[in-house]
């Protein structure tokens, strides 16, 4: 269907934190409808009256439909009785899970506002994981590659920046190794015994047209350089996995697959491994 002839339909995401958990949701539900074009307002860190009045005047002015994470009762209240008011369909994501909880548990929720981003453990291992990335992203910081919990190897443009970010922000100290034709693997990389190693891969068709797009983007010649060139494109994918076999490193081909899957994929490796090492 045409961008033109898509139904479009506004979506309010209210949430008394910041807003990442209805983006997830809102985003994957969206997903599921072809036909609609989605325009997605934030409300992030409402915690007053004051702030909830004016996302009331903006889901007023915009309609559509309102998804809510808040967890303090009265505001919660408030925006449902408005919505209702005004005949705006009105979901509470969280309230649903929140009372199959406390049913189960026997407990009454403490319904404290941004409750899943307590300063806690998990959160100061998501950041160290992602500085972690960070420094040793492109090739960067090999020294310290023991130190990962997955190094990600292959060829230029293969999403292994997004996929290592991606990893980091669920707490993985991904390091992002590129190999570069004619050079091999390094000496850190070979003395790498701890990290579960990830080679990726894609075809060369879809490795051309990336690189050709991105050199285009930093305003690099249109020539038939070997970055671009199908034939040197195909002998590198092949030297690629020559190593990648010679090492027995597992293979994900990113050709048909978003970043969030290959990340899945690169997780439930690393739980396997690390299931082995442990019997």
């Amino acid at each position: 269907m045409d961008k033109e002839k898509k139904k479009k339909l506004t979506m309010h995401l209210v949430s008394d934190s910041t807003g990442e958990t209805l983006k997830a949701v809102s985003a994957a539900a969206a997903a599921q409808f072809d036909e609609v074009e989605y325009k997605h307002l934030t409300y992030p860190m409402v915690r007053t009256s004051t702030q909830l009045k004016r996302v009331l005047n903006s889901i007023k002015k915009e309609g559509g439909v309102v998804l809510c994470t808040l967890v303090e009762e009265a505001l919660r209240g408030k925006l449902k009785s408005y919505c209702q008011k005004e005949k705006i369909s009105y979901m509470p994501v969280m309230e649903s899970i929140v009372n199959i909880l406390e049913n189960e548990t026997g407990f009454k929720a403490i319904n404290k506002p941004g409750g899943q981003h307590v300063l806690n453990e998990e959160y100061f291992k998501r950041i160290e994981a992602i500085n972690y990335t960070l420094d040793h992203d492109d090739g960067q910081g090999q020294k310290n590659l023991e130190k990962a919990d997955v190094i990600v190897v292959g060829v230029s443009r293969t999403s292994k920046t997004p996929t290592c970010i991606y990893l980091a922000n669920k707490g993985v100290k991904a390091a992002n190794y590129p190999l570069v034709p004619d050079v091999g693997i390094s000496k850190e990389l070979e003395c790498a015994k701890g990290p579960v190693i990830v080679a990726l891969i894609t075809s060369a068709q879809t490795l051309v047209e990336i690189r050709r797009k991105r050199s285009i983007e930093l305003g690099l010649t249109r020539g038939n350089t070997d970055y671009i060139n199908l034939h040197k494109v195909e002998e590198e994918i092949i030297a690629a996995k020559r190593i990648f076999a010679n090492k027995g490193w597992p293979v994900i081909d990113i050709t048909r697959r978003s970043v969030e899957e290959t990340a899945s994929a690169i997780m439930n490796i690393i739980s396997l491994k690390k299931g082995v090492k442990s019997d």
